[in-house]
């Protein structure tokens, strides 16, 4: 009954979130006090500042974590479980892994929408019922702005 609602809100987000988490940059922001062994590969060249990723770097980098995201939760779907149980839990990560991209870059509408949409992001994955918290209007803002900053930096995604 609710999983038909759900489905829509968690491919909208998971599009999003992935799509903005895409590299496995490091986030030099959160440097060293990210001691997470979950979250924390350390494989790309370090960044000397916050502001040395570009948007368009950002956009490519949140489109390939949106695919990722598409897939993960079209298997959390198909498998049959506890589907709030799931959505949450992509939710979390989708506001996490934002959050860490989002800490590569400065203070521009890129980086900003992906902020927002990260905290949108975590607030619905800790919710009780994870799909219908993701559907707002905060979250849908954010993901129309990070739709038209990379469109700008030339790098369209689909959030």
């Amino acid at each position: 009954m609710k999983t038909n609602r759900i489905l829509p809100i968690l491919l909208t987000c998971a599009v999003l979130g992935l799509a903005a988490c895409g590299d496995e940059k490091p986030s030099t922001t959160a440097g060293p006090a990210a001691t997470s062994a979950s979250a924390a590969p350390s494989s790309a060249a370090p960044s000397p500042s916050a502001a040395a990723v570009s948007d368009k770097e950002l956009c490519t980098a949140a489109e390939k974590i949106n695919k990722d995201m598409r897939a993960k939760l079209m298997t959390a779907v198909q498998s049959g479980g506890d589907l709030t149980k799931q959505t949450g839990a992509i939710l979390t990560e989708l506001g996490d892994r934002v959050t860490q991209l989002a800490g590569t870059a400065g203070d521009g509408k890129t980086a900003t929408a992906l902020k927002e949409f990260a905290a949108e992001a975590a607030k619905a994955g800790s919710a009780a019922d994870p799909g219908t918290a993701a559907d707002n209007p905060a979250m849908e803002k954010a993901s129309k702005d990070i739709n038209a900053a990379c469109k700008t930096a030339g790098a369209p995604t689909t959030f």
